[in-house]
Protein backbone atom coordinates (compact mmCIF):
# COMPACT_ATOMS: atom_id res chain seq x y z
CA UNK A 1 0.00 0.00 0.00
CA UNK A 2 1.34 3.43 -0.87
CA UNK A 3 1.73 6.10 1.79
CA UNK A 4 -0.15 8.53 -0.42
CA UNK A 5 -3.35 6.47 -0.17
CA UNK A 6 -3.24 6.59 3.64
CA UNK A 7 -2.88 10.35 3.79
CA UNK A 8 -6.56 11.20 3.14
CA UNK A 9 -7.65 8.64 5.74
CA UNK A 10 -5.19 9.99 8.31
CA UNK A 11 -6.30 13.55 7.64
CA UNK A 12 -9.93 12.54 8.04
CA UNK A 13 -9.22 10.83 11.35
CA UNK A 14 -7.18 13.78 12.61
CA UNK A 15 -9.93 16.26 11.75
CA UNK A 16 -12.69 14.16 13.25
CA UNK A 17 -11.48 14.85 16.78
CA UNK A 18 -13.10 13.35 19.82
CA UNK A 19 -16.73 12.40 19.44
CA UNK A 20 -19.18 14.59 21.29
CA UNK A 21 -20.18 13.04 24.58
CA UNK A 22 -23.72 11.77 24.63
CA UNK A 23 -26.25 13.57 26.78
CA UNK A 24 -26.21 11.98 30.21
CA UNK A 25 -29.14 9.69 30.88
CA UNK A 26 -31.29 11.24 33.60
CA UNK A 27 -31.42 9.39 36.89
CA UNK A 28 -34.98 8.12 36.88
CA UNK A 29 -34.43 6.19 40.12
CA UNK A 30 -33.70 9.44 41.96
CA UNK A 31 -36.83 11.01 40.55
CA UNK A 32 -39.09 8.09 41.39
CA UNK A 33 -37.64 7.81 44.89
CA UNK A 34 -37.93 11.50 45.84
CA UNK A 35 -41.20 12.39 44.12
CA UNK A 36 -43.47 10.33 46.43
CA UNK A 37 -42.11 11.97 49.56
CA UNK A 38 -42.36 15.45 48.04
CA UNK A 39 -45.87 14.84 46.72
CA UNK A 40 -47.00 13.33 50.01
CA UNK A 41 -45.68 16.28 51.97
CA UNK A 42 -47.38 18.80 49.68
CA UNK A 43 -50.66 16.97 50.23
CA UNK A 44 -50.02 16.84 53.98
CA UNK A 45 -49.44 20.58 54.00
CA UNK A 46 -52.72 21.16 52.17
CA UNK A 47 -54.67 18.90 54.51
CA UNK A 48 -53.06 20.29 57.67
CA UNK A 49 -53.08 23.96 56.73
CA UNK A 50 -49.28 24.15 56.70
CA UNK A 51 -47.56 26.79 54.58
CA UNK A 52 -45.59 25.78 51.51
CA UNK A 53 -44.22 28.63 49.42
CA UNK A 54 -45.56 29.14 45.92
CA UNK A 55 -42.17 28.45 44.29
CA UNK A 56 -41.86 25.19 46.25
CA UNK A 57 -45.38 24.16 45.21
CA UNK A 58 -44.57 24.83 41.57
CA UNK A 59 -41.32 22.88 41.76
CA UNK A 60 -43.03 20.00 43.53
CA UNK A 61 -45.66 19.90 40.77
CA UNK A 62 -42.98 19.74 38.05
CA UNK A 63 -41.17 16.93 39.88
CA UNK A 64 -44.40 15.02 40.40
CA UNK A 65 -45.44 15.47 36.77
CA UNK A 66 -42.16 13.98 35.58
CA UNK A 67 -42.46 11.08 38.03
CA UNK A 68 -46.01 10.41 36.83
CA UNK A 69 -44.80 10.16 33.25
CA UNK A 70 -42.03 7.74 34.27
CA UNK A 71 -44.54 5.58 36.17
CA UNK A 72 -46.99 5.63 33.26
CA UNK A 73 -44.24 4.72 30.80
CA UNK A 74 -42.95 1.90 32.97
CA UNK A 75 -46.25 0.41 34.10
CA UNK A 76 -49.12 2.05 32.28
CA UNK A 77 -52.04 3.87 33.83
CA UNK A 78 -52.30 1.34 36.66
CA UNK A 79 -48.78 2.18 37.85
CA UNK A 80 -49.49 5.89 37.48
CA UNK A 81 -52.71 5.57 39.48
CA UNK A 82 -50.98 3.50 42.18
CA UNK A 83 -48.35 6.21 42.45
CA UNK A 84 -51.03 8.87 42.93
CA UNK A 85 -52.79 6.77 45.57
CA UNK A 86 -49.51 6.41 47.44
CA UNK A 87 -49.35 10.19 47.85
CA UNK A 88 -52.66 10.39 49.69
CA UNK A 89 -52.72 11.10 53.41
CA UNK A 90 -53.82 8.27 55.68
CA UNK A 91 -57.47 7.67 56.44
CA UNK A 92 -58.40 9.03 59.84
CA UNK A 93 -60.79 7.31 62.21
CA UNK A 94 -63.97 9.37 62.71
CA UNK A 95 -64.20 7.98 66.24
CA UNK A 96 -61.00 9.85 67.07
CA UNK A 97 -62.79 13.17 66.41
CA UNK A 98 -59.74 14.62 64.69
CA UNK A 99 -57.18 13.69 67.35
CA UNK A 100 -55.40 11.25 65.04
CA UNK A 101 -55.41 13.82 62.26
CA UNK A 102 -54.06 16.55 64.55
CA UNK A 103 -51.28 14.26 65.79
CA UNK A 104 -50.38 13.27 62.23
CA UNK A 105 -50.34 16.91 61.11
CA UNK A 106 -48.08 17.84 64.02
CA UNK A 107 -45.66 15.09 62.96
CA UNK A 108 -45.67 16.31 59.35
CA UNK A 109 -44.82 19.95 60.14
CA UNK A 110 -41.02 19.64 60.40
CA UNK A 111 -40.80 17.50 57.25
CA UNK A 112 -42.98 19.97 55.31
CA UNK A 113 -40.73 22.85 56.37
CA UNK A 114 -37.58 20.92 55.37
CA UNK A 115 -39.13 20.06 51.99
CA UNK A 116 -40.10 23.69 51.40
CA UNK A 117 -36.57 24.81 52.21
CA UNK A 118 -34.98 22.13 50.02
CA UNK A 119 -37.19 22.96 47.04
CA UNK A 120 -36.26 26.65 47.37
CA UNK A 121 -32.53 25.89 47.55
CA UNK A 122 -29.96 25.18 44.82
CA UNK A 123 -30.58 21.48 45.55
CA UNK A 124 -34.26 21.96 44.68
CA UNK A 125 -33.35 23.84 41.51
CA UNK A 126 -31.07 21.00 40.45
CA UNK A 127 -33.72 18.38 41.27
CA UNK A 128 -36.29 20.17 39.12
CA UNK A 129 -33.77 20.40 36.27
CA UNK A 130 -33.07 16.66 36.52
CA UNK A 131 -36.80 15.93 36.64
CA UNK A 132 -37.39 17.97 33.50
CA UNK A 133 -34.46 16.26 31.77
CA UNK A 134 -35.94 12.89 32.72
CA UNK A 135 -39.31 13.95 31.39
CA UNK A 136 -37.77 15.17 28.13
CA UNK A 137 -35.93 11.86 27.74
CA UNK A 138 -39.27 10.04 27.72
CA UNK A 139 -40.44 11.84 24.58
Amino acid sequence: MRHGSLLPLLLLLACAGDPQPAEPVPDLAELTSKAPEIGGLVRAAQLCGLVVSQPAQERAARIEEAALEVRRRDGGTQARDAFLRSLAPPHFDPKQRGRDRAAWCTEQGPAVRRMDGMLNSPEGTALVQRAEAARASLH
